[in-house]
């Protein structure tokens, strides 16, 4: 950067007149028979002062019109596990070199055409099921192509990362101890490190000796008894409960997250900022890449619909995400009896003490 800055400033004449012509290009206003050769120069002339440029992949095919195959030396992708395969093709065909950042035990690709669809399109012109999403993202087929990795097991399945996160620096126990099992086979190592004992800073949380100062993490049960909605307005009251009393023991509305499953509840989550500004809610989906001192996971669920609890356990993803946005307390709120059964959940449930519905208490 500094020999660039050194370049720029020795020639500062003829740089000028060259960002003036590659805002035109990065800004779309310049002439649409402009030659791809003058196209290509201007983007580098522009990165030769601006070295990394951030945007989305479905605005990847218009910011870059006219650049041809390798003309971009590094795309970067975050959140690879996210991404359907398709929407990077053309980011990566402009590209020298790529690096996918993400994790497949997190969020999958979001996909509306339905299922059956998309195989029947694979099967008619010989796709093979690897390429297909939600189970195949960007994240899992650059895993497929690198060498340096390892297995890990989910349940009956082998899952092959590359490059895997060993080092965890966010949740504790359980959550930490929770995803660790669940999820990354337990090769994972928590380099979280708490000072519990300074006198002028003291924990919220938890005292020097250990003992929570904040409720520890637990599963609130609350029976699900409204038919016909996910929705169930006993447990949203129970979350206001706690909201209260975590609001008047200190903690921040700023510092904790509310998410469930279901976009009916998610909405009423989301809508109660007005009574707690700050409070962050949404479903486990709006969650990815955030994090908070407290999560609030409220589970819902119609009990006349037990094919939802299916879905939402056919995989590790959801209850690995929610689990690890915790910091320091995770709260299931939800009807234990009815989602413990569950893969994963069973596993949420067993590491998550069972407290009734009433509030739960600093010490248990």
């Amino acid at each position: 950067m500094r020999l660039h800055e050194d370049f720029l400033a020795n020639a500062a004449g003829d740089m000028l007149k060259g960002l003036r012509a590659a805002i035109e290009v990065v800004a779309g206003a310049h002439p649409r028979n402009l030659e791809p050769e003058k196209l290509l120069a201007a983007w580098q002339t522009f990165f030769l002062v601006v070295p990394m440029v951030s945007t989305t992949f479905a605005s990847v095919g218009r910011m870059f019109a006219g650049l041809g195959a390798e003309s971009l030396g590094w795309l970067l992708i975050d959140e690879a596990g996210q991404a359907p395969p398709q929407y990077a093709v053309g980011g990566i065909w402009r590209a020298q070199r790529v690096i996918a950042v993400g994790d497949p035990l997190q969020l999958q690709p979001v996909v509306t055409m339905p299922r059956k669809a998309q195989r029947d399109i694979a099967a008619a012109f010989g796709v093979s099921p690897t390429w297909i999403p939600p189970r195949a993202s960007v994240q899992t087929l650059a895993d497929c192509m690198s060498r340096d990795g390892t297995a890990l097991r989910q349940g009956e399945e082998s899952v092959w990362v590359s490059m895997p996160l060993t080092v965890h620096r966010r949740c504790d126990d359980p959550m930490f101890d929770l995803c660790n099992k669940m999820a990354h086979d337990g090769m994972m190592v928590s380099a979280v490190h708490r000072r519990l004992d300074d006198p002028d800073h003291p924990d919220l949380f938890d005292g020097p000796d250990g003992e929570p100062r904040i409720p520890a993490s637990q599963w609130l049960d609350m029976p699900a008894t409204m038919p016909g909605t996910h929705l169930q307005d006993d447990q949203i009251a129970r979350l206001c409960r706690l909201l209260d009393d975590l609001g008047d023991r200190g903690v921040a509305a700023s510092e904790m997250i509310a998410i469930s499953p279901f976009r009916v509840v998610a909405a009423k989550l989301e809508s109660l900022a007005r009574r707690y500004p700050g409070l962050r809610g949404g479903t486990i989906h709006t969650a990815q890449g955030r994090e908070a001192d407290v999560v609030f996971l409220v589970l819902g669920g119609d009990p006349s619909a037990p094919g939802a609890k299916a879905w939402a356990s056919s995989t590790v993803n959801l209850v690995n995400v929610a689990a690890s946005r915790a910091k320091r307390r995770l709260y299931v709120i939800g009807d234990r009896a009815a989602w413990a059964p569950y893969p994963y959940f069973n596993g949420l449930a067993a590491a998550l003490g069972r407290q009734p519905g009433a509030a739960p208490e600093a010490g248990g």
